[in-house]
């Protein structure tokens, strides 16, 4: 009934269609797109049958067969239960659906409503579709963005420029920022090396000797196993920084904060530190990276960038992560006292002591 329909009127709603045009610029992943939108429209038939055998390869028999003004042919198919098998809706071009699968059967048993329903208020759909292709305005759209794409070029040589230029000047002013600490930098890599490392020690304990054979005698109990005590030598990255053998300026900060204070007594990173650089100094090229590290820490630039980024800027990754602070270096050592349980931990900046 609902075919018949089709076939007495020779008239029918096609649904709407959107024809999507892609234009490359340099390769087919980079492409400029549009679409022209075709909403539905009712068309007249030249003619149509019934259960015909479609020309196009597989043999498929639609349920209507059309024929447009434009001599173009039209394949309806009348959904009731089930819709088009996928191999049918790939094999045929100009494949329309109309859905009367949601419709009520006592409301379709109207002619008048079947009609309606068939000719013109149904949901309908497209599978394929190729009708409006070739149209005025899908052409027109083509033009357009073909139009486009030296205008696109252009644009992208002139930003490429743009940034080229950027990044050329950045370059330029990381490398004449780098210059005036060159040969700091290059200390501070060669330091860091193993070789570097041990002959920092060495050095560091033979100027130290006397330091290290009186502290023994200073502290009898903690020395009461005729070893050196693990927690007054702990490596600690960047603990070369100090002119002294880092068992000596370690003791000194054990005397202070928990030798000779009673539990519960707050130990402060910031005063520590002063104390201890006040009193056995530090090494210059190593100084003058630190407080660049630190102008960074704290510029204003960098306040809502987590501490771990904060670099100097024209400094590699590598570089940054190998300079330390005193103050880093100190809060490394109070908080490997905190593993040893001669500390814990109070905040940010304080430690309390334990024992």
């Amino acid at each position: 009934m609902a075919k018949q329909i089709i076939l007495d009127h020779l008239t029918v709603v096609l649904p709407a269609h959107s024809v999507e045009i892609t234009v490359p610029v340099t390769s087919e992943d980079d492409v400029l797109t549009g679409r022209v939108l075709y909403p539905e429209r009712l068309v007249q038939l030249v003619s149509a049958v019934s259960e015909k055998q479609a020309e196009e390869p597989g043999r498929w028999i639609p349920d209507i067969t059309a024929t447009l003004k434009n001599n173009a042919k039209l394949y309806i198919e009348i959904k009731v239960t089930h819709g088009v098998e996928r191999p049918k809706a790939e094999a045929l071009d100009n494949l329309m659906e109309i859905d009367l699968g949601d419709w009520e059967i006592d409301a379709l048993a109207n002619t008048e409503v079947l009609e309606r329903a068939v000719l013109r208020m149904a949901a309908r759909c497209w599978y394929r579709c190729s009708l409006y292709s070739n149209l005025k305005k899908v052409r027109q759209k083509q033009a357009e963005l073909e139009a486009k794409v030296s205008e696109v070029l252009d644009r992208r040589r002139r930003r490429e420029d743009k940034e080229r230029d950027a990044a050329r000047e950045h370059q330029r002013q990381r490398e004449a920022a780098r210059a005036n600490y060159q040969e700091d930098l290059k200390k501070l890599i060669e330091l860091n090396t193993v070789a570097g490392q041990e002959a920092r020690e060495k050095l560091l304990a033979a100027n130290s000797r006397k330091l290290l054979l009186d502290i023994p005698q200073r502290f009898p109990r903690e020395f009461a196993s005729g070893r050196w005590p693990k927690y007054l030598s702990v490596r600690v990255a960047g603990d070369w920084l100090f002119n002294i053998d880092r068992r000596v300026w370690q003791t000194y900060i054990y005397e202070r904060a928990i030798a000779d204070v009673q539990r519960g007594h707050q130990v402060s990173v910031k005063p520590l530190t002063d104390s201890v650089v006040r009193h056995f100094g530090v090494v210059d090229w190593a100084k003058r990276l630190s407080d660049l590290k630190l102008e960074a820490l704290f510029a204003t630039s960098n306040r809502k960038t987590p501490v771990a980024e904060k670099n100097v800027w024209f400094l590699t990754s590598e570089e940054n992560a190998l300079i330390r602070t005193p103050s880093s270096i100190v809060r490394s050592y109070l908080d490997a006292l905190v593993a040893f349980g001669l500390l814990k931990r109070s905040g940010p900046h304080t430690y309390q002591v334990e024992t």
